[in-house]
């Protein structure tokens, strides 16, 4: 299908909208929705957190007339079932828009195009792909675990350019730079586990915060140990 300038423009709002959730929706996927009615955007909304209102809820509760005969663009199709929360597609139906432009369809055996169908058997008309890549990329550790049932792993590692990853005396110190650092706060907020080793908890006591953002994250860390920490390590 052919998509025009202003098909990818709204969508990559919604992608960009759902990134906010990064850190905070686990194990739920990252879902941004816009909502379009004569060129103009009316309503827009992201899954802020698992076990509240998703992306496509959060649009509509945002809408600024009525939604009727409206585009809405979100990043991944509306779920058909009850979980936590009432099936979107229902209420992408009862809102009466005339279009729906998803992402990518949802890889969840408890939708898998159910969504979709639900939402075109009501006669409203679905196009699917539009930035598919972009959306499976944004969502590749919920894919990952959806599809495979299998985590989805990340080493982190930093070393000087001949081989060394800490002073002859272990002092502790960084060897990557302020840009490498940053983009290891930003994995911390996207994964929902940390490994390290002991030895790394007792030399360096790290904190493993997820810094450039305001909320906290909650994330388990998990340590290689054998034996017990010493009580002056705060972890």
């Amino acid at each position: 299908m052919e998509w025009n300038s202003k098909d990818r423009e709204y969508m990559s709002l919604a992608l960009s909208l759902a990134k906010k959730g990064m850190g905070f929706t686990n194990p739920n996927p990252m879902v941004g929705a816009v909502i379009v009615k004569d060129g103009e955007i009316i309503g827009k909304g992201y899954h802020e957190c698992c076990g509240k209102g998703h992306a496509e809820v959060n649009a509509f509760h945002s809408v600024t007339e009525d939604p009727k005969g409206a585009t809405l663009y979100v990043t991944l199709e509306p779920c058909s079932h009850y979980g936590k929360t009432p099936p979107c597609a229902d209420l992408v139906i009862e809102r009466k828009v005339s279009r729906v432009v998803v992402a990518m369809k949802d890889p969840n055996e408890l939708v898998a195009g159910r969504g979709i169908d639900k939402i075109r058997e009501a006669g409203i008309r679905v196009d699917v792909g539009l930035m598919e890549e972009e959306a499976k990329k944004l969502n590749e550790v919920f894919i990952k675990y959806i599809v495979e049932k299998e985590p989805f792993v990340v080493l982190k590692t930093a070393m000087t350019l001949d081989g060394k990853i800490a002073t002859a005396t272990g002092q502790s110190q960084w060897i990557s730079c302020e840009e490498s650092r940053k983009q290891v706060h930003e994995l911390r907020k996207k994964y929902m586990g940390i490994l390290v080793g002991v030895q790394t908890v007792l030399d360096d006591n790290p904190s493993l915060t997820a810094e450039f953002q305001m909320e906290k994250i909650l994330y388990e860390l998990f340590v290689i140990a054998n034996f017990v920490f010493q009580e002056t390590v705060s972890y």
